[in-house]
């Protein structure tokens, strides 16, 4: 921890020397000025492919990232699209996609074929914001040709573990048409070793280990998009396909208080296909439709085991899981300087789960071992967006929610139906050239994890959950404030407070029961429903470019982040925070663009993790040293592009207080600590265009 608290104050003395850099920076040098000739719209700056020439960009993600004041959003992993979107739009719109990342789709399109990148800001007439402050609209050349690359990558750990990759792709655009795909391999091992030591609470030892763990892990993903003009409009299809593969092996060496051996083994094997479709066409009257299909499957099967001297313990799980949208927008025509959107979507969700348990080579039975839970949602919305003024905007938008989720299973059957009304109010203001402000206010409600309705068991713990399908989402009311100062071409400061007020916090209670079969009662935690809660976040980044202080080229680079946040213990009744909350993080970055070597080096290191846990039974600790990489990027032309580098890790420790009763009334039985070792490894790869 001495490590962390000094680079803690390293970290905090480059931030002051960042923040006091920045005034004198900006009284000699004025505002950015326009990357590309001047939009007719205020709250749109473009930025042109002769901004970037000097970094030498191979993909439309390289052009992002040197982007002042833009912090990409690759969008959330929430079923159905609506409100997971991510702040970055191709040709004005958004990929229905969803294993297909954001960052992935735009790592394959090259950065010859971008005719510019727009920076729209909310209020920006015809862009679908979906409450983002800021969004990036990259827009392609509709008649490109022929282009593709192969990359070839493979990491090296310290421990001589080797994983390669392999990643092809080519696409054609002529005639408004366009045709891609792509195939990417990877495989390799991983190692995970550590130290166990379990403590009474008087702090005699009661058992010392050593761990030797390490796993193989494969996985191919093959991925092909259309598109084309179709019915009087414009077809966007994509489809994919994606096969995952683990085995993981842990040995445990007792060395204290007899020598023994205790083993863990993980085998699960994931195959997901799923196919988008995006259909956009002009109406009568200025108006825009949009039409959008979405399908995905997935079939997971994982086993695993726990051999210990005590006793031994299995499970066999199979899940499949499944997700349709369907979903249609309309586009109004501008009406006195207010533009309205307006559309629906409907998503279907299924998962179902069976687990088999044994213990002790016999079956065991637990309330929500075989479980299948669906959702049927339903959102609507209407979106206006005011140009007040030349530099104020103000986007208003109504959403309505409406789900109806139905679990069945041995824990019991449920059908739950829920409504929320969802508004959000969104302005921007530029008060002058590089200085804006956005105000943004909203309602959102989270969805309902499924793992929620599945029982779960740790035989190590003698801790066993119970499905439990009569649940309600969290309801979050956000309000947040951004301030944008971008300068000096390449240089930005964002200061960034967020405040969040949550109802229907879910946490883990006690139940007691007898299953069919047991002996006896039995303790299970089960998740419910358990207060409020209020997190306040404040974020700061900063660029500061480095030419007037000796290092051309270079940039200095940092981020920081706080939370707190409280919320009533639902075992123990005294408030905390929230479970799992980091309360401070902070990332540093020096880097350097070497024009006429045609070299890009940069060097980083971020904080480590610090986060309590909160169970019923149970109270942990996760801690983990700062992390460090540096890079080095290579190109000698267009077509070439040859990269090297290496991260390192510091070590981690994992501890958990287990309690023979709920926390309230219970007693330690024991603390057990588990310290990770450090990491390191180097990376490389090369990728030619043609």
């Amino acid at each position: 921890m001495r490590v962390f608290g000094g680079f803690a104050r390293l970290f905090g003395a480059a931030l002051l020397t960042l923040a006091a850099a920045l005034p004198a920076a900006a009284q000699t040098t004025a505002a950015s000025p326009t990357p590309a000739p001047a939009s007719s719209d205020p709250n749109v700056t473009p930025y042109a492919p002769g901004y970037f020439a000097e970094f030498r960009p191979v993909t439309a993600l390289d052009m992002i990232g040197r982007i002042p004041g833009f912090q990409f959003d690759g969008g959330s992993s929430a079923r159905g699209f609506a409100g997971t979107a991510g702040n970055v739009l191709i040709d004005g719109e958004r990929p229905p996609t969803r294993s297909d990342s954001l960052s992935t789709v735009l790592s394959r399109i090259p950065a010859a074929q971008v005719l510019r990148i727009d920076i729209v800001r909310a209020g920006a007439g015809g862009v679908d914001m979906q409450g983002k402050a800021v969004v990036a609209n990259v827009i392609r050349s509709p008649d490109a040709g022929v282009s593709g690359s192969i990359t070839a990558n493979a990491s090296l750990s310290d421990e001589g573990e080797l994983s390669p990759g392999l990643n092809i792709q080519a696409q054609r655009q002529a005639g408004g048409r366009s045709i891609e795909g792509s195939l990417r391999l990877n495989n390799g091992r991983f190692n995970n070793d550590s130290a166990r030591e379990r403590l009474a609470p008087d702090g005699a030892p009661i058992l010392r280990s050593i761990s030797d763990g390490g796993g193989d892990f494969r996985s191919a993903e093959a991925n092909t998009v259309y598109e084309g003009p179709l019915a009087g409009g414009r077809i966007r299809a994509n489809a994919l396909v994606n096969y995952n593969t683990s085995l993981f092996e842990e040995l445990d060496l007792l060395t204290f208080p007899i020598a023994d051996e205790e083993s863990t083994l993980s085998d699960s094997e994931r195959v997901k296909g799923e196919a988008g479709l995006r259909w956009t066409r002009s109406l009568p009257r200025d108006m825009t439709l949009e039409v959008i299909g979405f399908q995905s499957l997935t079939q997971e099967d994982s086993i695993g085991s726990y051999d210990t001297p005590v006793f031994t313990s299995d499970n066999v799980t199979e899940r499949s899981l499944g997700e349709s949208i369907v979903s249609g927008s309309v586009k109004f025509a501008e009406w006195r300087d207010i533009s309205f959107e307006a559309g629906t979507e409907v998503a279907f969700n299924f998962v179902e789960t069976a687990t088999a348990f044994k213990f002790n080579e016999s079956p065991l039975f637990l309330p929500g071992d075989d479980t299948r839970v669906e959702e049927l949602r339903n959102e609507s919305f209407v979106t206006g967006v005011w140009a007040a003024r030349s530099n104020i905007s103000v986007e208003a938008a109504l959403r309505y929610e409406l789900s109806r989720i139905t679990a069945t299973g041995n824990a019991g059957g449920a059908e739950s139906s829920y409504g929320y009304l969802k508004p959000r109010l969104n302005a921007s203001w530029t008060p002058r050239p590089g200085h804006r402000l956005n105000f943004k206010i909203e309602k959102n409600v989270d969805q309902l994890s499924f793992g929620a309705f599945n029982a779960s068991a740790s035989f190590a713990t003698a801790i066993f959950g119970r499905g439990n399908p009569d649940i309600r989402p969290q309801q979050v009311w956000l309000a947040q404030t951004r301030y944008e100062w971008v300068f000096d071409r390449q240089g930005s400061f964002i200061a960034q407070y967020t405040r969040e007020m949550i109802d229907d916090v879910l946490g883990q209670v006690v139940v007691i029961e007898t299953p069919p079969g047991a002996p006896g009662p039995v303790r299970f935690v089960v998740t419910r429903n358990v207060g409020e809660a209020v997190r306040d976040t404040l974020e700061l980044t900063g660029r500061l470019p480095l030419d007037r202080y000796g290092l051309t080229g270079g940039i200095l680079s940092g981020e920081v982040e706080f939370r707190r946040s409280d919320t009533q213990d639902p075992i123990t009744l005294f408030d905390r925070r929230l479970s799992g909350e980091e309360p401070f993080e902070w990332s540093l970055g020096l880097s350097q663009n070497l024009v006429r070597r045609k070299i890009n080096w940069s060097v980083n290191v971020s904080s480590g993790d610090e986060s309590d846990g909160f169970s019923a039974f149970t109270l942990s600790r996760s801690e983990s040293e700062p992390r460090y990489s540096a890079n080095v990027t290579y190109r000698p032309d267009p077509r070439l592009s040859l990269s090297a580098g290496f991260s390192f890790g510091g070590g981690n420790r994992n501890e958990f207080t287990l309690f023979n009763a709920p926390r309230d009334t219970g007693i330690p039985v024991y603390i057990e600590r588990s310290d990770g070792e450090g990491n390191a490894q180097a990376f490389a790869s090369i990728r030619r265009s043609f």
